[in-house]
C-alpha cells in the first residue's frame, strides 16, 4: 500500500513527531525554533488541510506553528489558539480553571490523531528525482492534489463521532477535520522518496456544536480504500499533464501487479530498493525461525510452511531489525543532483534514458494507449471486483469497503493513467452489492445495521476452487531442508548450504485465483444468461472485449505492426495470439457482434483451462497428504498465524522504502 497510518499519542510519541517528522525525519536541534530548523533542513513549512479549519479560526494552507501542534496534538486535544484564548478569560476574570476550559476542545484524549503517510509508485517519484524541473512540479502537484481528494473522502464517507452510551451512535462531523501536512524528500537510505506525513486531528465538531472524537478505528479499517483512491488520482493527474501511461507489473509471483509509469525501466526501482534488499536477506533467517520452531513437547508451533500473514508480521520485524539510523537532511536541489549522478554510475541503466526519461515514458505511452481502449463495463467490472473480493477474503465474507477498495483497483488497471468520471467506482461497487452479493448481516448491535458494517457473501458457489490452505506436514530435520510442496518427501539441504538459505514453502497466493475465478465466473455467466440478456450482451460486444483487453498484461496485448522485413518469421513458440482492437473496431462497425464474443470465450475458456488444472494440482496435492496423515498423524497447528493477510506487504524488490 502507499498509504499508511500510525496512531499519535500525548506524550512521547507526539514529542517525537515535533523532533524529527515536522523537519523532513532529519534531528531537529534542541531549542531551535520549528520554522528555523525546517530552513535548515530544506523541508517546507507544514500547512494546515480540510474543512473543519474554518471553525478554528484557521485558513486551508496556512503555516503550521509549534504552538498549534502543541495545543492540537501533545496538550490532548486543545484549540490550536489555546494560550491565547485561555490569557484573554484570564483577563476578563475567568478563574484558571474556567479559562483552562474554554480553550479545550471536548473531553481530553489520549490519542490526539493520526498519521498518514501518502507516497506514490516508485516509477512516479523517480519521475519526480530524475527529471526536470517542470516535470517536478507537476508530480508535486498532482501528489497534493490527491491527498486533498482522499482527505475529502474521509471526510464525506469515513469520519464520524460516536455520542450516546459508550458512544453507539455516530455522526458524520459536518464541519469537516483538520490536519497538518509536513513534506519530506527521502527514505532512511537517502534514495529519492517523495511522501507526506498527514497529521489528523481526532476532533471534530458536531451538528450541536459540540466537539467529540473521531473514531480512529473507521480510519485504520478503510485505510485500503484510501491508499487505492491516492494511487488512482495521482497516477491519473500525473499522466494526463505529462502525457504518460501506467502499466501493470507483477513484483512478485502470485501478487496483484503494481501500477507503474510505462517506460521507466525496473532497474532504476531497483537502484532505489537498498532497503528492502536488507530486509529481504533478514527475512529468509526469520522465516527459517518461525518453520522450525517447536514448543517444550518437540513439537511444531506453526505449520511449516508460511502464510501471507505470517510473512506480513515477519517482514515488519525484519524491516525493524535492518532500520538505519537517519541521516542528515539536505537541500532538494542538491539531493536531486546526488541522485541523478548515482543513477548514472550505480544503477545500470544508460545514461541517455536517465536524462530523457520523461521523452522515453512519452513514447511508452503513446504505444500503450495506441493498444488500449479506456473501457470500463459496470457489469464486467462488478464480476471481476466481487469474484476477486470473495477469494481474498477469510471464509469468502466481506464489507462495502472490501468492494470499493477493489474497484478503484481495477479501475486503475483498465484505465492506465486516464482521468476517470467521478462516482464511477460507487456505481460499480452497487452493481457488485445488488447483482452479485448476498447479504449475510445478522447484525446484535446498533453499529451493525449500518451500511457499512453489513455483512456479504458472493451469490455464485466457487467451492471448486483451489483449497486456500496447505495441511500440516512433519517438521524438517536439522540436516533436512522443508519439502516443496507438502506430502513430498523432504530432499538433503545441498553441502555448504546455512540454515535459511534455501526456499522456505508458502502457502499459495490468492490473487491468482481471483483473477481466475472471475473470467470463470464471467464465462458462467455469459452462458448462462437468459435470450434477452444475452442480446443486450451481444449489443456491447466491443466494449465487453475492450474491457477484458485493458486489464491484460501487457505481454498479451496485440503487438505492434510488424516489420515487412521480418514478417516472414515463424511466431514465438508457446503464445497465444492476442485481441487486436483494431480489428475489433471494424467489427463494431459492422455490428457483427456474435464474432466479437466468440473471441472473449476463446480467451476465457483459456483462462478456465488453466483454472481447471490448478484445482485439479490442488486436489491431488491434497490426496497424498491424506494418505500420509493416516501414518503419521497431523501436527499441530497455531489458527491465529494462518489467517489471510489482505493488506499488501512490499516485496524484496519493490523499491519502498519499508520500515520507513
Amino acid at each position: 500500500m502507499t498509504v499508511e497510518i500510525k496512531l499519535i499519542r500525548a506524550g512521547q510519541i507526539y514529542g517525537y513527531y515535533l523532533r524529527e517528522t515536522v523537519v523532513g525525519d532529519g534531528r531537529r536541534p534542541p531549542r531551535t525554533p520549528l520554522r528555523e530548523a525546517q530552513e535548515r533542513a530544506g523541508v517546507p513549512a507544514g500547512r494546515w488541510m480540510g474543512r473543519g479549519l474554518a471553525v478554528l479560526g484557521l485558513t486551508p494552507g496556512q503555516e503550521v506553528t509549534e504552538a498549534q501542534l502543541r495545543n492540537l496534538f501533545g496538550e490532548r486535544g486543545r484549540h490550536p489558539f489555546a494560550d491565547r484564548i485561555e490569557a484573554d478569560r484570564l483577563a476578563k476574570g475567568d478563574s484558571p480553571k474556567k479559562a483552562f476550559k474554554a480553550g479545550a476542545l471536548g473531553r481530553r484524549v489520549t490519542v490526539t490523531g493520526v498519521d498518514f503517510v501518502f507516497r506514490p509508485q516508485p516509477t512516479i517519484y523517480l519521475l519526480w528525482a530524475l527529471g526536470d524541473e517542470e516535470t517536478r512540479r507537476v508530480i508535486e502537484a498532482a501528489h497534493e492534489r490527491a491527498i486533498g481528494r482522499v482527505l475529502e473522502w474521509l471526510e464525506d464517507e469515513v469520519a464520524v463521532i460516536g455520542y450516546g452510551k459508550d458512544g453507539i451512535y455516530r455522526v458524520r462531523p459536518p464541519g469537516g477535520l483538520v490536519a497538518a501536512r509536513f513534506r519530506h524528500y527521502e527514505a532512511r537510505s537517502g534514495m529519492p522518496l517523495l511522501h507526506d506525513h498527514l497529521l489528523l486531528s481526532v476532533k471534530g465538531q458536531r451538528l450541536d456544536g459540540k466537539w467529540g472524537s473521531i473514531h480512529t478505528l473507521a480510519l485504520h479499517e478503510n485505510t485500503v480504500a484510501a491508499s487505492a483512491l491516492y494511487n488512482e488520482i495521482v497516477a491519473a493527474e500525473v499522466c494526463e499533464v505529462l502525457g504518460l501511461a501506467t502499466e501493470p507489473r507483477t513484483v512478485t509471483p502470485g501478487r496483484r501487479p503494481a501500477m507503474e509509469i510505462a517506460g521507466v525501466p525496473h532497474e532504476l526501482i531497483r537502484w532505489t530498493s537498498r532497503r528492502s534488499d536488507q530486509i529481504a536477506a533478514c527475512l529468509e533467517d526469520l522465516e527459517h525461525e518461525y518453520v522450525t520452531a517447536v514448543d517444550d513437547d518437540g513439537e511444531l508451533k506453526f505449520l511449516p510452511v508460511v502464510s501471507e500473514r505470517a510473512r506480513a508480521k515477519l517482514n515488519g520485524m525484519a524491516a525493524r531489525k535492518t532500520r538505519p539510523p537517519k541521516r542528515k537532511t539536505r537541500p532538494l536541489a542538491q539531493l536531486r543532483k546526488e541522485w541523478k549522478e548515482s543513477a548514472i554510475r550505480t544503477s545500470g541503466v544508460a545514461v541517455d534514458v536517465i536524462n530523457s526519461l520523461h521523452e522515453y515514458a512519452r513514447a511508452a505511452a503513446a504505444a500503450i494507449r495506441a493498444r488500449v481502449a479506456a473501457v470500463v463495463d459496470i457489469a464486467l467490472a462488478a464480476v471481476d471486483v466481487t469474484a476477486t473480493v470473495f477469494v481474498m477474503n477469510e471464509g469468502g465474507r466481506f464489507h462495502r469497503r472490501h468492494l470499493l477498495a477493489e474497484a478503484r483497483r481495477h479501475l486503475a488497471l483498465v484505465l492506465r493513467g486516464r482521468r476517470r468520471d467521478p462516482g464511477l467506482d460507487d456505481q460499480i461497487v452497487a452493481a457488485a452489492i445488488s447483482m452479485y452479493c448476498l447479504d449475510i448481516s445478522e447484525p446484535k448491535t446498533v453499529r451493525g445495521l449500518e451500511a457499512d458494517y453489513r455483512l456479504y457473501t458472493a451469490r455464485w458457489d466457487l467451492s471448486d476452487l483451489p483449497a486456500r490452505r496447505r495441511l500440516p506436514t512433519p517438521a524438517p530435520g536439522p540436516d533436512r531442508q522443508p519439502p516443496a510442496d507438502p506430502g513430498e518427501p523432504a530432499a538433503p539441504r545441498p553441502p555448504g548450504q546455512d540454515a535459511g538459505e534455501w526456499e522456505i514453502p508458502r502457502i499459495p497466493l490468492q490473487y491468482d485465483r481471483a483473477v481466475l475465478a472471475g473470467a470463470v465466473v464471467r464465462e458462467k455467466l455469459r452462458t448462462a444468461t437468459t435470450t434477452a440478456t444475452a442480446t443486450a450482451v451481444r449489443g456491447r460486444a466491443y466494449d465487453v472485449v475492450a474491457h477484458q483487453q485493458a486489464a491484460m498484461p501487457e505481454q498479451l496485448l496485440a503487438p505492434a505492426a510488424a516489420d515487412p522485413e521480418h514478417d516472414d518469421q515463424e511466431p514465438e513458440a508457446g503464445r497465444r495470439e492476442a485481441i487486436d482492437l483494431t480489428a475489433l473496431r471494424s467489427l463494431r462497425e459492422s455490428r457483427t457482434d456474435v464474432e466479437a464474443l466468440d473471441l472473449t470465450a476463446e480467451r476465457l475458456r483459456h483462462l478456465q483451462d488453466t483454472f481447471a488444472k490448478a484445482a485439479d494440482d490442488s486436489r491431488a496435492r491434497a490426496d497424498r497428504y491424506a494418505e500420509q496423515d493416516d501414518a503419521d498423524g497431523a501436527q499441530p497447528v497455531r489458527q491465529d498465524e494462518q489467517q489471510a493477510h489482505r493488506p499488501q506487504e512490499p516485496g524484496p524488490h519493490r523499491g519502498r522504502e519499508a520500515g520507513h
